[in-house]
């Protein structure tokens, strides 16, 4: 059965030109060509690219992914950098024995400060992770650190190294076809024989025209949306508001940090507090008191009788001093030479003593 064929010839950009300076692809024909296939269909992927924008790479595999159909990728030339990718979302890959698969870490550039600089290291960071979803589906011999070493190190493989460092792929042994001319590669490590695939071609002002003509129809296609009546957003000042937020949430969090630490030794000192309330009622109840209050109403009556006995016994001590003075003015002094009958008897110690006052008072009357 003849399968449909799809050419990827040529970088991966958001716009396609196919001429005598060069190929180019976006993801628009791709997609549309997968669109009319269905389940049970296999469908071809010729590829020869040396990748491109990581973006509309991905989007080409993610595209490749959601088809239903049966998609083999056949890297004819060059399957490098997010061609590679592509090659990696197909359910099966068929290289030429001549033919060359490259993977290696995204890269880009960035103007700016220190944080921007850190803003597009971390966003490549997001991009090679990405990548390496793709390579995990069909590099099944390898671990994650071994991916990631590999592209770090930019790895060219031919169509038979490929299968023979873990790579699932059909290894067909043809002569490999001609490559397009590509331009503007740029690869640290390219082999000498992949580099013949690149050779590039100088553009002219013709060549450069034509380029852009294509640049321009693709916008043209594909408008921008309607540019807004407000004037555009300042980014920068955005960024800077959105760092000082950033800090003062910061400062937020490191305060609520502590405050929850100071709110937990309360927290600690409360119980502390209730568990001795609680041990102190219980002290309470076993004194047959089961209410604190209660015990404080009893302790503030006692209170209140002894200061009142208190008071009485003072009263009565004056009122006995008094009736010693009168009875000592009555009776010229002479009874207060020796203590009063009452006096002895109180001031007796044993029942033996008392007994002996009684006796000399009866003596006395006598």
């Amino acid at each position: 059965m003849k399968r449909a064929k799809f050419s990827l010839i040529g970088e991966i950009t958001d716009f396609d030109y196919h001429g005598e300076w060069g190929d180019y692809n976006s993801p628009k024909p791709l997609k549309a060509f997968l669109a009319g296939l269905n389940a049970g269909d296999e469908a071809e992927i010729e590829i020869n690219s040396p990748g491109g924008l990581v973006v509309q790479g991905v989007e080409m595999a993610n595209a490749i992914k959601n088809c239903p159909a049966t998609i083999v990728a056949h890297v004819t030339g060059i399957a490098a950098s997010m061609a590679s990718v592509i090659a990696c979302a197909c359910d099966r890959i068929e290289m030429e024995e001549a033919s060359f698969m490259m993977i290696h870490d995204p890269w880009g550039y960035a103007i700016g400060n220190a944080e921007e600089m850190r803003k597009q290291a971390s966003v490549l960071d997001q991009m090679k992770a990405v990548c390496m979803a793709f390579y995990r589906g069909k590099f099944k011999g390898r671990t994650d650190e071994e991916l990631a070493a590999l592209m770090s190190e930019e790895t060219w493989y031919t169509g038979a190294e490929c299968k023979e460092n873990g790579l699932e792929c059909e290894v067909i042994k043809s002569d490999v076809r001609a490559a397009a001319s590509i331009v503007n590669h740029n690869f640290a490590k390219i082999p000498e024989a992949a580099a013949k695939f690149l050779a590039s071609k100088e553009l002219t002002d013709e060549g450069r025209a034509e380029i852009e003509a294509a640049k321009a129809k693709a916008k043209a296609e594909n408008p921008a949306p309607a540019a807004s009546a407000e004037p555009a957003p300042d980014w920068e000042a955005r960024y800077k508001g959105a760092s000082k937020k950033i800090n003062e949430l910061q400062a937020k969090l490191d305060k609520a940090t502590l405050d929850a630490a100071d709110y937990g030794k309360a927290c600690e000192a409360r119980d502390a507090a209730v568990k001795a309330l609680k041990d102190f009622k219980d002290q309470v109840k076993a004194t047959g008191y089961e209410d604190l209050a209660a015990l404080a109403s009893a302790v503030s009556s006692l209170k209140a009788d002894l200061e009142t006995s208190a008071k009485d016994l003072a009263d009565t001590r004056e009122q006995l001093a008094h009736l010693k003075s009168t009875r000592d003015l009555l009776t010229g002094g002479v009874l207060s030479q020796s203590a009063s009958y009452s006096d002895r008897i109180a001031a007796a110690k044993s029942p033996e003593e008392r007994e002996k006052v009684r006796a000399e008072k009866k003596s006395a009357r006598k």
